[in-house]
């Protein structure tokens, strides 16, 4: 197929056969020695590694070798994280081998997503709180940490029950790996000590609440370790640390001594209290308290002051372009004097995918990380843009955000995480910013904000802007609201623009105070400011395509230490390509594989497509893969699969000129484009494409 230009996509018939060869005969329980030549045929023939893997692991599983069953399947669980398949002979592999608690999680994935009920098949000992919270974690959805849409209690009498309910004053149950592990907090700033934690604990088991994402109630998830009642702290001679300290009880008091001090402080419970040191201290307390990550102050000539990385969600550059310098004034001055990208595009439609994109560099063929609805983890090897900045001594933080990262592992570089589901503004995030510079300005920062103020949400869950209310007239105050229709699917409408166009100046009216703010304390050479968006908006789409430009054409700037100043790109780049030119610019390694390419600009060797692309479980396929001149589209009539891929066999593919996509008249039938597109285009498709082989899904129980 590498070489053939008719047609587009062909299955491999004969590796194709031997896969259904292989399923039936699972099917039928023949494990014996016809099946392991079949499948090392199915190997030798370049057939899917991670479905061999999963044939191999059904076949020591079958002969009593849960162990090496195990083994086989975690090879195919690391290529395929989502696949049904890989879940079910997990679980039972880890059943076999008393992996319980790995068996329970496997089990987990498969109830979320197709209501498969857990087996219990285990000694109920294994039911600790610590595999219950790892089971609530597989059984929800991965977006809105801390909140648990299935949490897991088991007693005697009742068995496994699940409520919708909260991760709070506690650690999560992240991987081992992620150490310090994250304790969740409430955020507070200048209120009345406790009150968080009088609100969280009045309301944690209310029905419904996790649902309601808790009122849009703001978490300060941070790093740390438990003292029992007492920790002592080390500070190098001649350094200063600051030291967060969250309290677990209402009136607790803090007792800090030092060859100098010796006094007490009241503790605000489940809310971070900073203390800067600069000698060893001795903490003490009547009840636990939770220490944090150290901020290290001093910098360091290998670092920048300050790195401040903005997401703002949901700019649609397509739309944005012609008007920035009058819709977004003070952010356009700011980056006048740096970078902008103008052909700059998002690799998914929507935030989840989006984000992890940006924070590895990588795609998701590569990472597994595709819905929000499997709540898989980002594998340890794989090194998030803000674990580089840990490692080199940043203070990594995330000021706002809707903590989608937190549970899949994309955000696990950060030591505090500020988190609300969906307020999650820009003047949150510039008061956030500015107030922790003007505490601890003399440390290197590493931040990112995640703004949620352009982002359009369907009229019947979400509110606009009170001043778009009032401004707009009855006849588009009162739009038709769809309440099950997802944010990439609205369409044009007076209402939502106007929202759109609210918020848009709301936004750059107070990031224009940060900017100014960076501007008045730090010189160029000290700092590195980027705003990029994960993806654009479909109400502006004048013939609505889920990968349109108006949805994933994206915004992308950059000012300070390295950028050059006033240049405008116009080559293509892609939100993987973020990550790279970060570790190109601050001197991280790149010493993993990964997707994004470093930017003519920059030095790199830029470009030639970016690819944007839908793929959500039962939902058609959709790829806009753009040249500078030209658009291959393509998309399927079936729908992908759970596991993230999709079978291209019947797949229909078109090239168009880039000012006309998916415009009927202007299909393009070019041998010499279908020889540039076809092969870079299915080099893409790795990981995705199925071949058509699927193993059966789990039958879905309704209870």
């Amino acid at each position: 197929m590498p070489n053939e230009l008719t047609s587009f996509w062909r299955n491999d018939e004969y590796t194709q056969g031997l896969f259904y060869g292989l399923l039936a005969r699972a099917e039928q329980d023949a494990y014996d020695d016809d099946f392991l030549m079949q499948l090392a045929a199915y190997r030798e023939a370049g057939g899917d590694a991670a479905h061999a893997d999963i044939f191999a692991a059904q076949y020591l599983l079958a002969n009593g070798d849960a162990e090496n069953a195990a083994l086989c399947g975690e090879c195919a669980f690391r290529m395929r994280p989502a696949e049904p398949a890989v879940w079910s002979v997990l679980s039972r592999a880890y059943l076999g081998a008393g992996r319980h608690a790995d068996a329970l999680v496997m089990q987990g994935y498969a109830l979320n997503f197709f209501h498969v009920p857990i087996a219990l098949n285990i000694p109920a000992s294994v039911l600790t709180q610590e595999t219950l919270d790892r089971l609530s974690i597989a059984a929800g959805k991965a977006n809105y940490a801390p909140y648990a849409l299935s949490r897991m209690h088991y007693s005697p009498e009742t068995g496994l029950e699940a409520e919708s309910s909260v991760f709070f004053a506690e650690f999560l149950p992240v991987s081992q790996h992620i150490t310090p592990a994250y304790y969740v907090g409430a955020y507070a700033e200048q209120e009345v000590l406790g009150n968080k934690h009088w609100l969280m604990n009045a309301m944690r088991n209310t029905p419904g609440l996790a649902e309601n994402v808790g009122g849009d109630f703001t978490f300060d998830i941070m790093r740390g370790t438990r003292a029992p009642k007492e920790a002592a702290i080390h500070v190098a001679q001649g350094t200063e640390i600051i030291v967060p300290v969250i309290g677990t009880a209402a009136g607790q008091t803090l007792c800090a001594q030092t060859t100098t001090v010796s006094d007490v402080a009241p503790l605000n419970p489940d809310a971070p209290n900073y203390f800067r040191l600069n000698e060893d201290t001795a903490l003490s307390s009547e009840e636990d308290f939770i220490v944090g990550t150290p901020i290290h102050i001093g910098h360091s000539h290998t670092r920048r002051k300050l790195v401040l990385n903005i997401l703002l969600d949901a700019l649609p550059w397509e739309v944005m372009e012609a008007s920035f310098a009058d819709d977004m004034p003070h952010t356009a001055h700011f980056f006048a004097r740096g970078t902008t990208f103008h052909q700059h595009f998002s690799v998914h439609e929507y935030t989840y995918p989006s984000l992890s994109t940006i924070e590895t560099g990588m795609y998701l063929q590569h990472t597994g990380i595709f819905s929000e609805w499997q709540a898989i983890e980002l594998r340890e090897e794989i090194i998030t843009i803000a674990e580089r900045a840990r490692s080199a001594g940043y203070a990594t933080s995330n000021l706002v955000g809707d903590a989608i990262g937190i549970y899949n592992g994309v955000t696990r570089g950060y030591d505090r995480l500020v988190v609300t589901p969906y307020c999650t503004f820009a003047h949150d995030g510039t008061e956030r910013t500015i107030r922790c510079l003007e505490g601890c300005g003399d440390a290197d920062h590493f931040i990112f904000l995640h703004l949620n103020d352009i982002h359009p949400w369907n009229s019947g869950l979400f509110q606009i802007p009170a001043a778009a209310q009032m401004r707009l007239p009855l006849v588009d105050r009162l739009p038709e609201a769809k309440a099950h229709v997802p944010s990439p699917y609205l369409r044009p409408s007076g209402f939502y623009q106007a929202a759109f166009r609210q918020s848009v100046h709301s936004a750059d009216r107070t990031l224009g105070m940060l900017f100014s703010y960076i501007e008045e304390h730090y010189d160029p050479a000290d700092y590195l400011v980027s705003l990029y968006s994960d993806h654009g908006v479909s109400i502006f789409s004048p013939n609505p395509y889920i990968v349109d430009a108006p949805l994933t054409h994206a915004a992308w700037m950059m000012r300070g230490a390295g950028v050059p100043e006033r240049a405008v790109v116009d080559d293509l780049t892609s939100a993987v390509d973020i990550y790279p030119t970060l570790c190109a610019l601050l001197g991280f390694p790149v010493d993993a594989p990964v997707d994004g390419i470093l930017p003519r600009v920059f030095g790199g060797a830029g470009r030639e497509i970016a690819y944007s692309n839908s793929i959500f479980p039962r939902k058609e396929y959709f790829l806009a893969a753009r040249s500078r001149d030209y658009t291959l589209c393509l998309e399927t009539p079936n729908v992908a699969s759970v596991s993230g891929t999709i079978d291209l066999q019947y797949a229909k593919a078109e090239i168009y000129p880039r000012a006309h996509e998916k415009e009927a008249g202007y299909e393009i039938d070019d041998p010499a484009l279908r020889a540039f597109f076809y092969p870079r285009v299915r080099e893409f498709l790795k990981g995705i494409a199925s071949n058509g082989e699927a193993f059966p899904p789990p039958k879905e129980s309704n209870a």
